[in-house]
């Protein structure tokens, strides 16, 4: 399994990382930040709602 974390940034900034809670390191994290933690929680929710049936291509052949 893996959890969702919000942080904040330098900036004051929202955004979001996905932690494996198996050895803690970083699985993902949010491509942006967010000016508000309802923007960062919406992605997270965007993320869990759509990837979960996400498709795979592998770009290095």
């Amino acid at each position: 399994m893996a959890t969702y974390f919000v942080r904040k940034d330098s900036r004051g900034d929202y955004y979001w990382v996905l932690r494996s809670d198996k050895n803690y390191k970083i699985v993902t994290m949010s491509s942006e930040s967010y000016e508000s933690k309802a923007g960062a929680l919406h992605s997270i929710e965007w993320t869990k709602l759509n990837a979960k049936d996400a498709g795979f291509k592998d770009e290095t052949v």
